[in-house]
């Protein structure tokens, strides 16, 4: 299934995500919880790459807007606290295309 996600620049020059119902739930949880800060992206790809590996059974974590199940098969997005029962489950292989996607478009736009 082909995600509905599109990276832009705002008017300040920082990285924006959006995306179309169901993929709005990616896009918030990118944004507000990896947000604009590689760093997170890339721990979030080591602790991807180690579920991947069996090297951690799950990860499950509860930040400030989302939780984030993961499992070797796959990533499960909760709203916390926005509009209660919003959530998106995918394959756990998009999951880390999508962030591995999201840290190389912060990266590009720092670059500028």
């Amino acid at each position: 299934m082909p995600r509905t996600l599109r990276f832009t620049w705002d008017q300040q020059g920082r990285a924006v995500v959006n995306g179309l119902p169901p993929d709005d739930v990616l896009a918030d949880y990118l944004a507000q919880e990896l947000g604009f800060e590689p760093a997170r992206a890339e721990k979030m790809l080591r602790v991807l790459n180690a579920v991947r590996h069996g090297k951690r059974e799950r990860w499950d974590v509860t930040g400030d807007a989302w939780s984030l199940e993961l499992s070797r098969a796959r990533a499960s997005i909760h709203s916390e606290e926005t509009i209660p029962g919003r959530s998106q489950d995918l394959p756990l292989e998009e999951f880390e295309a999508v962030v591995r996607s999201w840290l190389e478009f912060m990266e590009l736009s720092r670059a500028h």
